[in-house]
């Protein structure tokens, strides 16, 4: 599985991107064929009589649409909130025996969302973001206490370096979480990957541990 940022193909903006949302869809998905792997990108996805949503979308070896999730906690402060609407409910998938849970970004910080995907069942939450590099040790923090406090992997996937049109830094650091809450891979402030396995039976065994199944 390959997991990029927030809206990665067009740049997170507090605006409608001027590419077409289907557009992005479709190439998003016409990689995951050519690759033969799941590719879980993001697009924003065309709401009929509103405003769009920002949108995970996860794509299948063969090209199918696997799930998709539309970020539910909008960045009020980036008036996020002006140009999208939010999601509906949570969204989970089983893909590689593993059963994940979708969150984006701001969603990382509302505790409630993860607990629901503990209680579905979710041994792993992925995060699409683009975080500000001015708040990368609150990124860090909420991602390893996500995982502490469900006993369960976060995966989070963000984007790095300087972009002109908000002139906003962002913090790179995209990184995987193990039910202890350690970070077991950390993809550094620079261009490259970040690569790391779901322990399934870890996440199962720590939980009946503690009580939590």
């Amino acid at each position: 599985m390959a997991v990029f940022s927030e809206q990665y193909a067009t740049g997170w903006r507090p605006a409608p991107a001027q590419v077409s949302g289907v557009d992005v869809k479709n190439r998003w998905l016409a990689l995951a064929e050519k690759h033969n792997v799941c590719v879980v990108g993001s697009y924003q996805k065309t709401v009929a009589g509103g405003l769009p949503q920002n949108t995970m979308l996860v794509c299948g070896p063969s090209g199918e649409i696997i799930a998709e999730y539309s970020k539910m906690y909008l960045f009020v402060p980036g008036k996020e909130d002006r140009c999208f609407s939010p999601g509906a409910e949570p969204v989970t998938f089983t893909y590689g025996g593993v059963k994940f849970g979708c969150a984006i970004c701001f969603d990382l910080r509302f505790p409630e969302l993860f607990r629901a995907y503990l209680k579905m069942g979710c041994e792993c939450v992925l995060v699409q973001a683009a975080w500000p590099a001015a708040r990368v040790s609150d990124w860090e923090l909420l991602l390893r206490a996500r995982a502490l406090e469900n006993r369960g992997f976060v995966i989070g996937a963000a984007c790095m370096g300087y972009d002109p049109v908000s002139g906003t830094d962002y913090c790179g650091r995209s990184m995987v979480c193990d039910y202890e809450g350690r970070v077991i891979s950390d993809g550094g402030v620079f261009e490259g990957e970040c690569v790391g396995d779901v322990d399934v039976e870890g996440v199962r065994e720590m939980r009946r541990v503690w009580g939590m199944i």
